[in-house]
């Protein structure tokens, strides 16, 4: 009987390459979500840190000076914390679309691979039953020759 061929190997070959890319892109996609929270949460530390700074500089001696610089950066801090949550909402619609890209390719792959088990099933079987005939015939022709004793 002839070796196991699945005749649509290339098939799954490119499909395992395209849901291995798709998987590396997923990968990417949560690392740079993971570096925008980082980041979203180090505006929002730093917006906190300033705001603290300036009510603590308000207990004391009023300078209009240093009020406008620093409610001025203060909102330099708030719109760059706006400007992370952007960022991180982006990251976050990159991440959920590469998952589903991703979740597409290993769908597609999922099923050249059952085929491939359901063809390796029936190529073994057949092999059981070509086997199983040849000691059919085997036993056959041992019970059919004349036994020594009878001689």
């Amino acid at each position: 009987m002839k070796r196991f061929r699945f005749r649509l190997e290339s098939v799954r070959a490119i499909r395992a390459l395209a849901e291995r890319s798709a998987r590396e892109r997923f990968g990417l996609a949560q690392q740079h979500l993971a570096a925008t929270e980082a980041a979203l949460r180090a505006a929002q530390l730093r917006r906190v840190e300033l705001a603290e700074a300036i009510n603590a500089a308000r207990s004391g001696c009023f300078r209009p000076g240093e009020q406008s610089s620093s409610l001025s950066a203060l909102t330099l801090a708030r719109q760059a914390e706006l400007d992370a949550t952007r960022r991180r909402d982006e990251a976050t619609t990159a991440r959920e679309r590469a998952r589903e890209d991703w979740l597409a390719h290993r769908r597609r792959l999922q099923v050249i691979e059952r085929l491939e088990e359901h063809a390796r099933l029936a190529h073994r079987e057949a092999l059981d039953k070509a086997e199983q005939a040849t000691l059919d015939e085997l036993s056959s022709i041992a019970a059919a020759r004349p036994s020594p004793r009878t001689a």
